[in-house]
């Protein structure tokens, strides 16, 4: 399955919560700027009928905003997760997930195949990582893949840290998601 969805355009802008707080929809602002777990939230939404599609999990290149996020340098091979995260049979999330390879902790191979395994319960399990600020921005129409204009595209991205490891985490807000929410 091919995936569309971009989180490094030149036309996005990435903004802290202060940017968004009066053009944003209160449901819309819960979800996005929430710390905690989102695959335990859309766990208790979807009354555990919640599943981890794996669509991408291999070593590549880094993004150039990927390398300036996690504080490397530009090109450096990583860890690249992509995966959709549904509900109800229906895929709610867009997420992709990187990690800078060359990083010598070894807890860095529990990041890798993961399989339909969700990255949450690591991150957020028993030594849980500590997340960075959450930057979110909101789909230009020319670079929605299949939004529809009744429910823009949001998009959120945070670092998360252990030791000497980080994972930046992007996580697209579908359709669908805001449709059961509604």
């Amino acid at each position: 399955m091919e995936v569309v969805y971009h989180f490094s355009k030149p036309q996005l802008k990435w903004n802290s919560k202060g940017h968004w707080r009066s053009s944003m929809a209160s449901t819309s602002w819960d979800w996005l700027f929430n710390r905690g777990s989102l695959t335990h939230r859309l766990k208790v939404l979807s009354d555990d009928e919640f599943k981890v599609i794996p669509l991408r999990e291999e070593p590549g290149p880094l993004l150039p905003d990927e390398c300036r996020l996690l504080g490397v340098r530009p090109g450096v091979m990583g860890w690249i997760r992509e995966v959709y995260l549904a509900g109800f049979g229906r895929p709610w999330i867009y997420a992709r997930s990187v990690v800078a390879q060359h990083d010598p902790d070894s807890s860095v191979s529990a990041l890798c195949n993961l399989g339909d395994v969700s990255l949450g319960s690591l991150l957020f399990g028993d030594t849980p990582y500590q997340r960075g600020e959450i930057e979110v921005c909101r789909y230009p129409d020319a670079c929605n893949a299949s939004s529809r204009p009744a429910y823009p595209l949001w998009a959120r991205r945070s670092v998360f840290r252990r030791g000497h490891v980080r994972v930046l985490v992007h996580e697209m807000f579908l359709p669908a998601l805001w449709e059961e929410l509604s």
